[in-house]
């Protein structure tokens, strides 16, 4: 039987445990009602509107509650691509198992299917990011994707897809900036998604077969010669 002040304790402890949700569940209704605010003022009224007050005045909370939840316009932009499933560590984890550069190049197939949904739309918002204030909030996202590129690297050299010695840190650190630069360019407007992504698709898959092992050199090469064969 519990004594007295352990009943209090737990009873304070569960109450504790109660509000936190409340508080949890409160915040993350703001930052949904922020995400869908920032989504109608870009889609309505263009990117160039979008403000930390106007996306206040249109989600209907305070000045300071989307300072408080996302820190800045930036936070909010990468908030709105990470909604909608655009991030290398949700793409590279959608397959648990399975070879890890097959996921590394179905994560570019899957870029392509993301941004071809809506274009337009996820330019605009790409371009903000990448030529805003914030750099600390740009560094992070892309930070993301060269540890998830890494870390595929390192499940495919732990499998023997890669040759032996290879410095998989090093190799997942160049695809992901070379994926980076190409959507730089996408994002300026200098190539369209398709192309985008077919040029990452080449230059991948020709850093992976001079790395590449026994087990996944066949397949590698018969995917980068019909990569070449698609640019003609």
């Amino acid at each position: 039987m519990q004594a007295p002040e352990e009943i209090i304790d737990t009873r304070y402890n569960e109450m504790q445990i109660r509000r936190m949700s409340r508080r949890e569940e409160a915040k993350a209704f703001n930052r949904a009602r922020i995400c869908a605010a920032a989504q109608e003022i870009i889609r309505r009224e263009g990117i160039d509107k979008l403000t930390m007050r106007r996306l206040a005045e249109q989600a209907g909370v305070s000045l300071r509650t989307p300072y408080n939840l996302f820190g800045s316009k930036t936070e909010v932009l990468i908030a709105l691509l990470d909604e909608a499933g655009f991030h290398l560590p949700a793409l590279g984890a959608s397959q648990s198992a399975g070879p890890a550069l097959a996921q590394l190049l179905d994560a570019l197939a899957q870029i392509e299917r993301f941004l071809a949904a809506d274009e337009e739309y996820y330019r605009g918002i790409y371009q903000a990011i990448m030529t805003s204030d914030h750099p600390e909030a740009r560094a992070a996202g892309m930070m993301r994707a060269i540890l998830t590129t890494q870390w595929l690297t390192a499940r495919a050299a732990a499998q023997g897809e890669l040759a032996p010695g290879t410095d998989s840190a090093a190799l997942g650190r160049h695809l992901a900036i070379q994926l980076l630069a190409v959507l730089g360019m996408w994002g300026s407007g200098l190539l369209p998604n398709r192309e985008s992504i077919a040029q990452v698709r080449r230059v991948w898959l020709a850093a992976l077969l001079h790395h590449t092992g026994d087990t996944a050199r066949t397949s590698l090469a018969a995917a980068y010669r019909a990569a070449c064969e698609a640019k003609r």
